[in-house]
């Protein structure tokens, strides 16, 4: 999974031509028993969904509409460090705008070649270094109700000194009774890439033991790790999308780590 604030990868398909039109009836037939609209052969549509997160550093919220559409505003918009999904089926050219209330700071982004099958398209929005202005990351999310696995985007949008050197340490989450009993595993992931990890109950962290995030993965469900704040503004944190309580099964712990590299890239495009 790349990262798309400065380049951008645009995914294309190419249609294919109906069927409905490739040939016309024998002379004397009845033409078709069909109304003319009603063709056998429809376009597919995929389902396409939306996650959006506020990795904004401020105490403003964020309004968000498509196509002129509101979204998110009022007491409904985004507070910082805030994920949430949206019940709306994304299309090409579909143009999301992103305001900050209050202090005059937007952003635009256009919706490039979605990828042709069903996706949650994630979008990130966060402080451009450097500046005041929004930069965005967006991802998508494989889709499969097949999968054995869970889909975790691991998202670095800290604003500090040597984030870039950040990763984000994963291991397995035991409980204190059973310390002494079960050895624990780690692994480091690099942020801005979208995993696919075995389900089971995980410990996420940065750098601070204080600061950990249990992750409850669920096989074939989506997930989002958020590396968010601002050095001497707003602490580090860690954000977790959706975030569970901790289920009491024992069969989680002996899920195996797994880290996958998902190889599905952006599918927005933003407006100058």
């Amino acid at each position: 999974m790349q990262m798309f604030s400065k380049a951008l990868v645009l995914l294309s398909f190419a249609a294919t031509p109906s069927l409905a039109a490739v040939s016309e009836p024998a002379k004397g037939l009845r033409a078709s028993l069909r109304p003319a609209d009603d063709s056998m052969v429809k376009p597919i549509k995929f389902d396409q969904q939306l996650i959006v997160c506020n990795a904004y550093p401020s105490h403003s919220t964020v309004m968000l509409t498509r196509n002129g559409g509101e979204l998110a505003s009022g007491r409904n918009a985004l507070r910082f460090r805030e994920c949430r999904r949206f019940d709306c089926s994304l299309q090409a050219h579909d143009k999301l705008d992103l305001t900050m209330s209050g202090i005059e700071i937007h952003g635009t982004f256009e919706v490039g070649a979605l990828p042709a099958s069903d996706a949650v398209l994630l979008l990130v929005l966060q402080k451009r270094d450097h500046s005041k202005l929004l930069s965005f990351q967006s991802f998508a999310f494989p889709t499969s109700a097949e999968t054995k696995e869970a889909q975790l985007a691991v998202i670095d949008a800290y604003k500090g000194h040597h984030s870039s050197m950040a990763h984000l340490r994963v291991e397995d989450h035991i409980a204190s009774n059973e310390k002494h009993e079960v050895s624990k595993r780690v692994e480091e992931l690099n942020f801005n890439h979208v995993y696919s990890v075995e389900e089971g109950a995980y410990d996420a962290s940065v750098s601070d033991e204080k600061a950990k995030k249990l992750l409850n993965l669920v096989k074939s469900q989506n997930y989002v790790v958020l590396r968010t704040g601002e050095e001497g503004n707003f602490p580090e944190s860690l954000v977790v999308f959706p975030e569970l309580m901790q289920s009491g099964s024992s069969s989680l712990r002996c899920a195996a780590l797994t880290t996958v590299l998902v190889v599905f890239l952006t599918a927005f495009m933003p407006t100058p």
